[in-house]
């Protein structure tokens, strides 16, 4: 009797209605997964847009609101704009810096020779004695060391130039030869990327589209789904997955585009070549949080070192402050507090999405980690009032 006195209970027969449907909505998610990306894209694009369009739709002309679809569509025209000047501004510079850097490569790579390896071998072994650093650069092909210990240190590790060189021209040549017969293939899958590209860019815009549009039917929709007891315990849980993120998604672009900037501007000051190809690719890189820093950090150290051991360290210490000047001053300001998650659970995410879905997946992990986080502090509490 009393399992059928809950189930003729109105409140909750609407509640196994609606983790019924909640259950079918995450299996069709799960079943779909694999063509899920350009729709979660798409929500994070409209996410993202979100603020500018409501601000459009608040501007009152001879007493009347902007409409909802002119507001996006302003909104795109504004945001294409911006993306053609980027294009016609930015991109030709990159691509000249590219060009740049591949023809030095080649240049490099084809007079590279013995006498040149150990002269940078000892230009780095001499910066590596003047600081006392226990580090060896030694040299298999000649019969003693490059650099004899001087007595000031022992060396805590010994690096070898020459059969690193060794080492990499070998695994570059039989790379080369094992990926020969497969030139074509490979030029085909590029351009079929390319083409895959552009059409889920498409794709991706215009579903956004449609989301800002329908905003409020989406909202009166998830309203129906409601799986708490009031519907204002439903808007304070999506209150506080906005907050986290707000934070997590709009705020880390924000970080992404200082942190493109600050590295351009340090660059510049040290006369690093590339600084733009460098910066641009900071910028990307701290999308991922935590890893992406580090990753970006290798090749701005590489190039600088080609300019001196000095300036590769300065580089280096350049990055280090402006992610300090991140962690301690931008993200508490632009991310708030409420959007922080604790650097390990970071890390579980971040590996947990790259292990099954790629760099796509890294990506949309942390966004992915607030909302269950939110989810988990929610039911948390209600357990605890109980």
């Amino acid at each position: 009797m009393g399992n059928l006195t809950f189930f003729r209970n109105k409140q909750n027969q609407r509640m196994l209605v609606v983790l019924t449907m909640w259950a079918v909505i995450i299996a069709t998610a799960l079943l779909l997964q694999d063509v899920l990306l350009p729709f979660v894209l798409a929500t994070l694009l409209a996410y993202v847009l979100h603020p500018a369009v409501s601000k459009i739709c608040s501007v009152h002309i001879r007493g009347k609101t902007i409409p909802r679809g002119a507001a996006v569509i302003s909104l795109y025209l504004v945001v294409f704009g911006v993306l053609y000047l980027f294009a016609t501004l930015f991109l030709p510079e990159l691509y000249r810096e590219l060009v740049r850097l591949t023809k030095i490569i080649t240049e490099t790579a084809n007079g590279l020779d013995e006498q040149k390896i150990h002269d940078f071998a000892r230009q780095i072994a001499n910066f590596l004695g003047q600081y006392n650093l226990p580090i060896d650069i030694v040299d298999s092909s000649e019969p003693v060391p490059a650099v004899v210990d001087n007595g000031h240190h022992a060396a805590l590790l010994s690096i070898d130039p020459m059969q690193i060189l060794r080492n990499l021209i070998s695994d570059t040549a039989s790379f080369a030869r094992g990926q020969s017969t497969h030139i074509m293939a490979k030029v085909q899958s590029i351009v079929t990327r390319i083409v895959s590209f552009v059409f889920h860019t498409c794709l991706v815009f215009m579903l956004a589209a449609f989301i800002l549009v329908d905003t409020d039917r989406i909202k009166r929709f998830l309203d129906k789904l409601n799986p708490f007891a009031t519907k204002e315990a439903f808007d304070g849980f999506l209150d506080k997955v906005d907050h986290g993120l707000s934070g997590v998604v709009r705020g880390q672009l924000l970080i992404c585009v200082i942190n493109a900037m600050l590295t351009l501007t340090g660059l510049l000051l040290l006369q690093i070549k590339f600084a733009l190809i460098l910066a641009t690719l900071a910028g990307l890189f701290s999308l991922v949080p935590i890893f992406g820093s580090i990753i970006s950090t290798i090749p701005i150290a590489l190039v600088a070192l080609l300019n001196s051991p000095l300036t590769g360290l300065l580089a280096v210490l350049w990055v280090v402050g402006i992610h300090f000047v991140e962690a301690n001053l931008l993200n508490p300001k632009i991310m708030g507090s409420s959007a922080k998650i604790h650097p390990v659970l970071v890390v579980l995410a971040l590996v947990t999405g790259e292990h099954f879905y790629g760099i796509a997946g890294a990506l949309l992990a942390v966004p992915i980690a607030s909302i269950l986080l939110t989810i988990f502090q929610s039911l948390l509490a209600k357990v605890q009032e109980a």
